[in-house]
């Protein structure tokens, strides 16, 4: 009897188990975008700040009345929403555009295979023709099973009509019956004589600063080279940083684009444009004596080069690409370009060897250079990383129902 107790027992803590990843496979949700998924998300935010700049106001909470001389244009807000939870993230805009007089919201998709962004829905309001006494509001809703748009129309505080948005398997839908939403957000709302953002957009609008700049650090932290920049000889930085100060002129520069090494060399020739080179952040070795190189200026963090160490170049390297106040290179973008460069015509012999690193940071404390003191930072490790979740919880629950199974049996059989 004793031993049934058990058996039984153990056939409860396995039902337990399998119940626990049921529950657990339901909730697992998409990671925020990484790598190449946030730098195309972070190139689409750049067009549409590149074609409306960002709304901001004085203060937050500020409404901008409607004009002639006043129609509200930019950026509002910008978020990544896990619609599908088990799909790739979709990033979310919301903007006003004043050639049209329209309130938006747009939503991009990530396709893995093409590796680039689809738009996939549009959803505008013309304010102009909203009727007076009433108002449009947009915001992001959720409850515990999907994330929503909404859009509201008011009359003072009496709800006229709402309308749902979601996005299944990459195609967004409306709702004809309205879901069940536990907590919505307003991102903005208006009418034909104001627009009010509902989030803060004072500072510049430093909310979608911080965004863009979250977008674009997720692509650069995919880099799965080493960082030498810390290693670096004295000689060998100070030789880069001379050929870093001299392409802090040039704001899109590739030799892929050239076909002749007249028409590369003539495209070196620019004007100084005034920016000053500031430090090294990063540097990576792709191999062939081609660096990736991230530095900063006295305009701007986000700057790259890719350089061809060579005996031919002056200064000792060959300028092969430069990006100024842009978006970094992710993981997949620098193998892609490193694979291109294998095939052009127009690279330099590379030198012979290589540079020589130190075995340890020119910062470390042992040489008595130390960088600024930080505060310590507790890191923990996850014991289930993301990409080992989904197939952990799978196996979890197999092993726990082949292992019912056995137990069932041999209860079966023992009480017969």
């Amino acid at each position: 009897m004793l031993k049934n107790r058990i058996f039984r027992l153990l056939s409860v803590f396995c039902s337990i188990v399998i119940l626990m990843s049921c529950l657990t496979f339901s909730t697992v949700v998409a990671d925020e975008p990484v790598g190449k998924m946030a730098a195309v998300y972070a190139y689409v935010l750049n067009n549409y700040l590149y074609t409306y700049s960002s709304m901001h106001t004085e203060n937050a909470g500020d409404y901008l009345s409607i004009s002639e001389d006043n129609i509200p244009n930019g950026v509002v807000y910008s978020d990544i929403v896990n619609f599908d939870a088990n799909e790739n993230p979709y990033l979310v805009i919301f903007l006003a555009d004043s050639g049209y007089t329209t309130a938006s919201c747009h939503v991009w998709k990530y396709d893995e295979e093409t590796e680039n962004a689809e738009r996939i829905a549009i959803l505008d309001v013309n304010y102009n023709q909203i009727p007076l006494g009433q108002s449009g509001v947009f915001s992001l809703g959720s409850n515990a099973e999907k994330r929503y748009i909404t859009y509201k129309v008011f009359e003072g505080d009496e709800l006229v009509h709402a309308d749902y948005y979601t996005v299944i398997d990459g195609d967004a839908f409306e709702y004809v019956n309205a879901p069940q939403v536990l907590s919505e957000t307003g991102v903005m709302d208006f009418s034909s004589e104001y627009f009010h953002p509902n989030v803060d957009v004072s500072h510049y609008n430093q909310n979608i600063g911080n965004f863009f700049d979250k977008l674009k650090n997720s692509a650069a932290d995919s880099v799965t080279y080493e960082d030498i920049a810390e290693r670096l000889s004295d000689e060998d930085e100070h030789q880069i940083e001379e050929v870093l100060k001299n392409v802090v002129s040039y704001t899109d520069f590739d030799i892929a684009n050239y076909t002749t090494m007249d028409e590369y060399q003539n495209a070196l020739n620019v004007e100084p444009n005034g920016d000053r080179f500031y430090l090294i952040s990063e540097a990576y070795n792709l191999g062939d004596e081609i660096y990736y190189v991230r530095f900063s200026t006295d305009r701007s963090y986000y700057n790259y080069a890719l350089l061809r160490r060579s005996d031919m170049a002056d200064n000792g390297y060959q300028i092969l690409k430069v990006r100024t106040d842009c978006i970094p290179l992710s993981d997949r973008e620098l193998k892609q370009i490193k694979a291109d460069y294998d095939r052009n015509t127009l690279l330099y012999k590379k030198s012979k060897g290589t540079l020589k690193l130190s075995k340890t940071s020119k910062y470390d404390d042992s040489d008595g250079l130390s960088e600024p003191t930080k505060e310590p930072t507790i890191q923990i490790e996850k014991s289930l990383k993301s990409s080992t979740r989904l197939p952990a919880v799978c196996l979890g629950g197999g092993i726990a129902i082949a292992l019912l199974t056995v137990l069932w049996v041999y209860l079966y059989s023992d009480n017969n």
